[in-house]
């Protein structure tokens, strides 16, 4: 080897790149050299000096085709400008020239990772594995890759070798705790949150998780203590709860905020994009964006809005991110067929979705989900601005607490003129209820169920919830338990999430001097089937202060009162928007103490229940609330109104549609 090349090599090995550099240029002689060629790019390369680094890296495989760190000197360079494409290509060139080569193998599935070629990534990050065992960075690849496919059960294998390397990393216990739990495993899921906690206090969102894991498993021992501990930290603006979470106890829309605030700190745009929204179109083209185009929720309460939306002056699309849907999903079906256009976006990076949107001429884009859908949800998309005006809606209740929303959809109820100062975006007035739904629904017309399907009594008066155990916590379960006190004859109807929730709940009303052979669980069953048992309930009791949201419009459709208390937050004021829609203000409270008087009046007055059904019934196919044309029409004035805005220059501004 040449001298000059040693004492630069030397020099490298001492870390003083600068002088290795110099003498680099000083090295005339050796531009023949592949090793030179290779070392000067590494040196450029590490200076910042990207595209000179990679002409060296050229020049290098010129002279050695086969040169194959070289290639994948090139691969890193290309990955750092972003520049995947040809990443990929010279990591596979370097593969090719020598395949147990693990560098370009970590590096290529690293690189496919980011492009969104999520099998492909998985591939070669095994391969790496497998040339490189225990190799931690690739294990993290893995991890976080199979987080993004949704296949928790793999990622759990994976995470649990990371441990066994790293016990007492607080990070690793805590995405254990997150993958246990939407496995269904809560009561593991609860001791990883805790061993996080005990690891590190400070772990960001750490109690908000534990908490909710707990509520989940319906373990309520030293809850309420929990619950004022995360007010407190939240109060000094610590980051100790995200902020669908702390919907589940927190009645405070200025806590809510405060939490959605720091929660979104991470994600604030700073630049300034500019659109203009061309008006030779004559359309106004909206995107709606979700990973719950399924049977889910969402779908349930949109889908037959997509259906409605006129067509002569809007062109609408779907953005769908999710990974859990098959084929014969009806939703999943129908919803798809119901948009003009519709985009599975999964393996597309951000990036790629803002092109495509800006590509498409999107006006407005309408996120569905905000700070709900885990590891699914893809933020970047709204913070990167991918149309001129973006509306936050329907999936997540309550505020973003972000810059990146222009808008909130909501009506009267859910943010009262008084309560506008605690949401980033200007609110949006819908004249009914701010939630969609549609009158015929699908439901289960080949089963003629009887409550004894059910194991449900034939002459008790049937209380019922079918609300997540999350939703529930000990002062409401004090009031139902004081409910079923003074209503002897009466059981209560709630869904079955789990055999450890079920025997804590019967464990928590036999302390209330309550049998539990009063409590009755329902399985899970597919949505037609579920609103086809619905009328065998008598009186829905609601949560408090997270409300029944699609729950509480499925059981007003199938003719069953809601009872609820209206509190001051958005997800502690849904079910009063949508009794008030119904006409059934008389069900909405104000307290404990009167929404327990009024349930016990219903389950002891047959007269007033049965006006209440009948209520219910002749409403029905006038209610606004099932109205989804009338929905649409709406919601299309909307969209009229800000685009005009943006037009004329106008910045967004709270609107009343009448």
């Amino acid at each position: 080897m040449d001298i000059r090349l040693n004492k630069i090599l030397d020099l490298i090995k001492k870390k003083d790149l600068i002088s290795a550099k110099e003498l680099c240029y000083q090295a005339k002689n050796l531009e023949d050299n592949s090793h030179f060629q290779n070392t000067f790019g590494y040196l450029l390369y590490e200076s910042g000096e990207i595209d000179e680094a990679i002409k060296k890296w050229q020049t290098t495989i010129k002279i050695d085709p086969n040169y194959f760190y070289a290639f994948n000197n090139l691969g890193n360079a290309y990955a750092k400008k972003g520049e995947f494409n040809k990443a990929e290509d010279n990591f596979k060139k370097a593969i090719e020239i020598k395949p147990d080569y693990f560098d370009a193998c970590y590096s290529l599935g690293d690189a496919q990772f980011k492009m969104s070629k999520f099998d492909d990534a998985l591939l070669n990050l095994d391969k790496a594995i497998n040339l490189r065992p225990g190799y931690e960075p690739a294990l993290r690849s893995r991890l976080m890759l199979l987080r993004k496919m949704s296949r928790d059960k793999e990622a759990l294998v994976t995470l649990n070798n990371l441990i066994s390397i790293n016990p007492t990393d607080a990070e690793l216990l805590f995405s254990k705790g997150q993958l246990l739990s939407n496995l269904g495993r809560k009561n593991e899921a609860i001791t990883s949150y805790k061993n996080t906690y005990l690891l590190d206090q400070n772990f960001p969102f750490i109690l908000g998780y534990l908490v909710e894991a707990k509520l989940a498993n319906c373990e309520w021992q030293n809850i309420n203590q929990e619950f004022e501990e995360i007010k407190r930290k939240l109060s000094k603006q610590e980051k100790v709860c995200p902020p669908l979470i702390i919907s589940n106890f927190c009645d405070s829309p200025d806590l809510q905020s405060l939490a959605a605030k720091i929660w979104n700190k991470k994600n604030e745009r700073s630049e300034i994009i500019d659109f203009n929204i061309d008006e030779r179109k004559e359309t106004i083209n909206v995107a709606y964006f979700s990973a719950d185009f399924r049977d889910h929720p969402v779908s349930h309460l949109l889908t037959n809005i997509i259906e409605k939306h006129n067509r002569s002056k809007f062109k609408i699309y779907g953005f769908y991110f999710g990974s859990m849907h098959n084929e014969k999903d009806i939703y999943y079906n129908r919803i798809k067929k119901a948009f003009d256009k519709f985009y599975e976006i999964n393996n597309l990076n951000d990036n790629h979705v803002i092109e495509l949107c800006r590509e498409l001429k999107i006006d407005i884009a309408i996120d569905l989900m905000v700070h709900t859908g885990g590891t699914e949800y893809r933020p970047d998309i709204f913070v990167k601005k991918c149309a001129p005006i973006q509306i936050n809606f329907l999936g997540y209740p309550g505020t973003s607490g972000s810059n990146h929303y222009d808008y909130i959809i909501a009506d009267k109820t859910i943010i009262p003129e008084k309560h506008k100062k605690f949401y980033s975006e200007k609110v949006i007035y819908l004249p009914n209820s701010y939630q969609p739904s549609e009158l015929n629904r699908p439901v289960s017309e080949d089963k003629n169920f009887s409550k004894k399907d059910f194991n449900l009594p034939e002459d008790k008066f049937i209380f019922c919830c079918f609300n997540t155990q999350k939703k529930f916590i000990p002062e409401v379960f004090d009031t139902w338990a004081n409910i079923l006190s003074k209503c002897n004859q009466s059981v209560f109807w709630l869904m079955n999430v789990g055999k450890i929730a079920e025997n804590n709940l019967k464990t928590e009303i036999e302390k209330r001097n309550i049998n539990s052979n009063r409590l009755f669980f329902a399985d899970k069953l597919p949505i037609k089937e579920h609103r086809a048992r619905l009328r065998f309930a008598d009186l829905f009791l609601d949560t408090f202060p997270y409300n029944a949201h699609t729950t509480c419009n499925d059981a007003l459709w199938a003719g069953v009162p809601v009872l609820t208390i209206i509190g001051d937050s958005f997800p502690s004021r849904v079910a009063a928007s949508i009794l008030n829609t119904s006409n059934l203000n008389e069900l909405i409270k104000n307290s404990l103490k009167e929404y327990e008087e009024m349930a016990v009046k219903i389950a002891n007055d047959p007269e007033y229940l049965k006006e209440l059904k009948n209520k219910i019934s002749k409403f029905k196919r006038k209610n606004p609330l099932f109205n989804s044309e009338l929905f649409a029409k709406n919601l299309e004035k909307s969209f009229d109104l800000v685009v005009d805005r943006y037009k004329n220059n106008l910045k967004p501004d709270h609107m009343i549609i009448e």
